[in-house]
């Protein structure tokens, strides 16, 4: 008959559960206890405490590895899956029609959207991007908005309570936002809670809403979740999306539009 072995120490403890989570993924609360020796609520306490010094990532029942603070740098995502980024953000200016209003938010490939869009005709484009502001700066018959507030010198862009205020005094034709991240089942993630505030508020001023996921966003762990990519009325990705987000979305009669 073998021996129960001992329980791990405490802080020796911690310390494996954040380098299995690690290798591992995600993990159940109760295999985690057996692993260990030790009873379920004492894994819950540990893990509260270890999500409370950002080591791990707890959800339903599992702990999982903690997601990055803070996205890369932009320099680092611009060459992150460009030709797919290109392929969404050529086929976002083919769905945009000319004469209309539009506001484009943050990150790379809204910037290779706004490349795209500089030889549209009587657009006026509202904006948090400093980026797309330097895209289409000399575009003869494009009109800029730009957002004020303080500058993410990072990103070169204009997030939170500033940019929120920005969209919600304003109304636009089309929206086009893409994310931080997005998991398997198309809930929409990002890095902080400021980043979802100017999201949420450009999604909430234009009639259109346009979302464009390329395939290094799905799977991608980020910190703050909020909303679904059913709540856009087109979708672009450049992966066929999996069965669950295909069921959300036909559900949802948002238009799935998947280019190469």
């Amino acid at each position: 008959m073998s021996e129960t072995p001992d329980p791990v120490p405490l802080d020796r403890r911690r310390d494996r559960i954040v380098a299995l989570v690690k290798s591992c993924g995600f993990m159940a609360v109760e295999e985690l206890a057996r692993r260990f020796n030790v009873s379920v609520q004492t894994i819950r306490t540990d893990l509260r405490d270890l999500q409370e010094q950002g080591r791990v990532f707890r959800r339903h029942g599992l702990a999982g590895p903690a997601p990055d603070p803070d996205n890369a740098a932009y320099e680092k995502r611009e060459v992150w899956n460009r030709s797919g980024k290109m392929a969404i953000a050529a086929k976002v200016a083919e769905l945009i029609p000319e004469g209309c209003t539009i506001a484009i938010g943050t990150g790379t490939t809204a910037e290779l959207a706004a490349q795209h869009l500089s030889s549209h005709r009587n657009l006026t484009v509202l904006t948090n991007n400093l980026h797309v502001v330097m895209t289409l700066q000399n575009a003869p018959n494009v009109t800029l908005r730009l957002a004020g507030g303080t500058v993410r010198t990072r990103d070169l862009d204009i997030i939170g309570a500033d940019s929120a205020d920005f969209f919600g005094g304003l109304r636009a034709d089309y929206g086009i936002v893409s994310v931080g991240g997005m998991t398997d089942d198309g809930d929409l993630l990002d890095f902080n809670m400021d980043e979802v505030r100017a999201r949420r508020a450009l999604v909430g001023c234009c009639d259109h809403a346009i979302l464009m996921i390329d395939e290094k966003k799905v799977g991608r762990k980020a910190l703050c979740r909020d909303g679904h990519a059913s709540d856009f009325q087109t979708v672009l990705l450049n992966s066929a999306p999996g069965d669950a987000l295909q069921r959300a979305l036909v559900k949802a009669r948002s238009q799935i539009v998947v280019v190469q």
